[in-house]
């Protein structure tokens, strides 16, 4: 019934931490809901004796190896392909997760066109809100994909019918429907090594009209940049990035009106960043160009896969947030100013 994919590289540290948890998670959901479960590690070219160690420590997780590092979309497709239960969870190697974490997940994928399930995060040490729902809003060109919302108490009838709406699933803490996630052939290995792979993915899920959604209920905890952080320069991240953010608009984007907005916008962010002196940003978009071969065919195989259209998916989105009983976050601050923590939310107490 479950699969469980877990990408790690150079990670076995952080799996130490992380991996009780997922196997108490995991077997509590099939005590609970009487269906098998299988964990899957993906060692991405690992030079810290990962397979061997978990193969000592942990004996019940299968351990698949790849003999070179190809990043995150390569690594969790690799460990698709590998699956065999209908429901894909895929998390991080640098979070834990509540006892009942898959309990609450897997249950969305009895309704008809459920796509994916992401799940509300806090930090790892710290009762402060880092990621729920996703709010996306197409403006200026670009979508812009960076703010969280969470549900206010009058949202427990919306919890309970799956109503809440999300832009996208985040990769290092959501379920899939494992049959959609192979007709989308996974994550776009394009955008490796990392960053909007799964803004791209949940947006191509979007248009063929199906549904992503957040279930609070879930709670994880997550060492942010753990893994890229130590393996990246800053630079480095920021040019994958702005690269990526400009491959998922010019791979997914068909609206006219909103290909022109965007070029417009992009023209004018090519002139000013002269002023800035900001080379990253040319890098990026140099690097985006050298991929416009393959661009041109997934542009085409999306426009031609897409049962609703950029604005449908806009206006959808927008309808739900105007509706629905959530606070939108900005910014760490206001999580740590408005958010009530989390007493109560934990099933192993450790909030």
């Amino acid at each position: 019934m479950l699969s469980i994919v877990i990408p790690t590289f150079n990670g076995l540290h952080l799996l130490r931490e992380s991996l009780p948890s997922v196997i108490e998670a995991a077997q509590c959901f099939s005590e609970r809901i009487r269906q098998p479960h299988e964990i899957i590690v993906v060692d991405d070219g690992s030079q810290d004796g990962t397979p061997q160690a978990l193969g000592k420590e942990f004996p019940s997780i299968e351990v698949v190896e790849r003999s070179k590092n190809g990043g995150f979309a390569r690594a969790c497709n690799t460990g698709f392909q590998v699956c065999r239960h209908p429901v894909v969870a895929l998390l991080n190697n640098d979070v834990r997760v509540t006892k009942e974490y898959f309990i609450h997940l897997v249950p969305h994928f009895q309704s008809p066109g459920v796509f994916a399930v992401t799940a509300r995060v806090f930090e790892w040490d710290e009762p402060v809100f880092a990621t729920g729902g996703k709010v996306g809003r197409f403006r200026k060109g670009f979508w812009s994909a960076y703010f969280n919302y969470d549900v206010t108490p009058k949202a427990e009838g919306w919890i309970e019918k799956g109503r809440l709406l999300s832009f996208y699933a985040v990769g290092g803490f959501a379920a899939y429907d494992r049959r959609r996630l192979e007709e989308l052939k996974g994550f776009n290995e394009l955008l490796s090594p990392f960053h909007w792979e799964d803004i791209d993915l949940s947006y191509r899920a979007l248009k063929r009209g199906w549904t992503i959604r957040y279930e609070p209920r879930a709670n994880a905890f997550h060492r942010t940049s753990a893994t890229i952080g130590a393996h990246y320069k800053r630079q480095a991240v920021v040019e994958a990035a702005t690269r990526n953010r400009l491959l998922f608009h010019w791979i997914n984007i068909h609206r006219p009106t909103w290909l022109l907005a965007h070029f417009a916008m992009l023209a004018l962010l090519l002139l000013s960043r002269i002023w800035t002196g900001d080379l990253a940003f040319y890098r990026a978009f140099w690097g985006a160009c050298k991929r416009m071969g393959e661009v041109r065919v997934l542009r085409k195989q999306e426009a031609r896969a897409s049962q609703r259209d950029d604005s449908q998916v806009a206006r959808l989105l927008s309808s739900f947030y105007q509706r629905a009983p959530i606070r939108v976050y900005y910014n760490r601050d206001e999580a740590v100013a408005f958010h009530p923590g989390l007493q109560g939310t934990s099933d192993d107490g450790r909030g």
